[in-house]
């Protein structure tokens, strides 16, 4: 018999910091610590001479990351995402984090035993960001509308990032957190009462996607 295991797909800037793969590492010792299963890009071995190529190598890395995600969001077990949303190189997130976060709420809606959870070291608001630090505050408000100096509109809806991935996390039963510690410490949580639901018998579980995780 198969025995039900959360697994946790690592997304986020830190495959580009100077100690990524430490970084990785130490984030799963601390899932392993929770008992969860976690998963980082640099997991996947590419060929050196892939590199030779920068295309090839790049379709490779992604093609590989995709895998990963999949093998993560397999029935027969629970899917975590745990998204590192702190802004990168401006204030918004890495835009291949939002990628991820957005791959996973694609396969979110068959499979159920999906979860998407952020974390950013960044508490402001989205909308506090893009005034604050693209156009310095000089910002107007007309009609509950935010507007930047050049006329264009700021999203803002009162979320910590994009409309699309605060609603994907919120969809699924996650949430942002201010640290991945908090973050782990909830995907276990949610994470177990998922395994809970799928433990029932036929005809009297409740959907996990409805579930209040």
């Amino acid at each position: 018999m198969t025995t039900k295991t959360i697994h946790v797909y690592l997304a986020g800037p830190d495959v580009f910091f100077p100690d990524a793969v430490g970084v990785g590492e130490r984030k799963k010792a601390h899932l392993a610590e929770l008992g969860l299963i976690g998963h980082y890009p640099f997991d996947n071995e590419i060929p050196a001479e892939a590199f030779a190529d920068p295309r090839k190598a790049a379709h490779l890395i992604a093609d590989a990351n995709e895998k990963m995600m999949l093998e993560c969001c397999r029935p027969d077990q629970i899917g975590v995402i745990l998204v590192n949303m702190s802004p990168f190189r401006g204030p918004i997130m890495d835009a291949g984090t939002a990628f991820e976060a957005g791959f996973m709420a694609a396969l979110s809606h068959q499979n159920p035993n999906i979860l998407i959870i952020g974390y950013s070291d960044d508490e402001r608001l989205f909308e506090e960001r893009m005034a604050q630090d693209i156009y310095g505050g000089q910002t107007k408000r007309h009609e509950g509308r935010l507007f930047a100096p050049d006329g264009t509109a700021i999203e803002s809806f009162g979320g910590r990032e994009n409309l699309m991935v605060t609603g994907a996390i919120e969809r699924t039963g996650g949430k942002i957190f201010n640290t991945f510690e908090e973050a782990a410490l909830f995907a276990k949580q949610a994470g177990e009462k998922r395994l809970a639901q799928m433990k029932k018998p036929l005809g009297g579980a409740t959907p996990a996607i409805l579930e209040n995780a």
